[in-house]
């Protein structure tokens, strides 16, 4: 229940989504500043160092439809990779969480993988399965696998102990505090997480199909670089971040005023 001055406030969820993609204007304003700040920069630079803020974003347009078959390769073996890591590493952070005797063995044996630098997972995924998709997704994978296991962790770890006894007071079944007790509790840093996870496996799957793959964005920007072609290097980072920044607004975003009203309205 939302209160506002003591008095109970409905909304309707369709009302808060109209209303955060009329906000999504404010975020266009500040993205159109920043491209002409680069389109100012640009005219005092080299076209190497610095393309046309303009040209890159026709670039982008065109790699929409001439380089689709590498979007989607890597858009498929980002999807896969962060699914994995996500899902895994919740698994994992809850079961630790629940049982000490898990905890004492699995995180130290995260607290090492974590340890570990994306570029040399690149490297040893290259000597165990050579180039290609696998060498990618577990790279991503193996990254993301650490960041959902300490956001897990630490939501069930956060849980009220008294509003537990509350539900075992008031003979709540299991779908009931599911509802009203683990998820409100454990939902704010699960979205969170899948946030910071999906930028995360991008970026590394870019980085891992740069030095790994032999198709997909990364192999694509590898080749751009040969050619100096900074323009097709940008254009791709473009896209990538538009990516970045759609996932946020149409998914984690909506998630969160859906499940979530009470954070939105705060």
């Amino acid at each position: 229940m939302i209160l506002e001055n003591g008095i109970r406030l409905k909304r309707n969820v369709f009302i808060v989504l109209s209303e955060h993609f009329f906000s999504a204007f404010h975020t266009l304003g500040v993205i159109c500043f920043f491209m002409g700040a680069w389109e100012f920069a640009a005219h005092f630079t080299s076209p190497i160092i610095l393309p046309s803020a303009i040209e890159v974003l026709q670039r982008a347009f065109e790699l929409l439809k001439d380089e689709q078959g590498s979007l989607l390769l890597s858009l498929k073996r980002a999807f896969i990779a962060i699914s994995l890591g996500f899902f895994c590493g919740a698994s994992l952070g809850i079961m630790a969480a629940n049982f000490k005797s898990f905890a004492k063995f699995i995180k130290p044996v995260v607290d090492i993988l974590q340890g570990i630098a994306p570029i040399v997972w690149v490297v040893i995924a290259l000597f165990w399965f050579g180039i290609g998709s696998v060498s990618v997704v577990f790279t991503c994978f193996i990254t993301i696998l650490p960041l959902s296991f300490g956001a897990s962790f630490v939501s069930v770890m956060s849980l009220n102990d008294k509003l537990a006894e509350v539900c075992k007071a008031y003979h709540f079944g299991f779908l009931k505090r599911l509802r009203v007790f683990y998820l409100p509790s454990m939902l704010p840093f699960l979205l969170s997480n899948l946030s910071i996870v999906f930028a995360m496996g991008i970026k590394i799957m870019i980085m891992a199909e740069l030095l790994g793959a032999n198709d997909g964005v990364g192999a694509r920007i590898s080749d751009a670089r040969n050619l100096l072609d900074s323009t097709q290097i940008l254009a791709f980072v473009m896209l990538m971040v538009g990516l970045i920044l759609l996932f946020e607004a149409l998914v984690i975003k909506v998630l969160k005023i859906t499940l979530l009203p009470w954070l939105e309205r705060a």
